[in-house]
């Protein structure tokens, strides 16, 4: 495997740092809606920020695989089933919402605490690869 430049490692980090950020944002958004008798606006921000998650996931995957395919296999998977996942929970979300199926629910939260996962694991793994490249410099 190759080391990846420190522009492409920097620019990595950057969007996986926003990427998890907004997951995070998403969490808090639910925790609202979910504790409160008039969350009709919560909801609809839990909506929004879900859009917005998808596409910083599509965005970060995107940019793992043009600049990180040859360099970093864990970090390149990682961001590809992010995106999977986040689809996926997207998808499910919208069918909660839109179409009241409910029963969703058993697999939306779950789901979300993968993506969670995921969101702090990537950026932890960014930074290793980027010192790890910088004592090898």
């Amino acid at each position: 495997m190759t080391t990846p430049s420190t522009g492409a490692l920097k620019g990595f980090s950057a969007l996986v740092g926003i990427t998890s950020l907004a997951i995070f944002v998403q969490a808090v958004t639910a925790g609202e809606f979910v504790s409160q008798a008039h969350r009709g606006g919560w909801i609809s921000a839990h909506d929004i920020v879900a859009n917005v998650v998808a596409v910083l996931a599509l965005a970060t995957m995107i940019f793992a695989i043009v600049t990180l395919r040859r360099s970093s296999r864990p970090l390149l998977i990682g961001t590809i089933a992010l995106f999977v996942l986040v689809a996926v929970q997207t998808f499910l979300g919208h069918q909660i919402t839109d179409n009241h199926q409910d029963w969703m629910i058993g697999i939306h939260v779950p789901l979300a605490f993968i993506i969670f996962g995921i969101a702090v694991w990537l950026p932890i793994q960014s930074v290793a690869l980027r010192r790890a490249s910088t004592k090898s410099a």
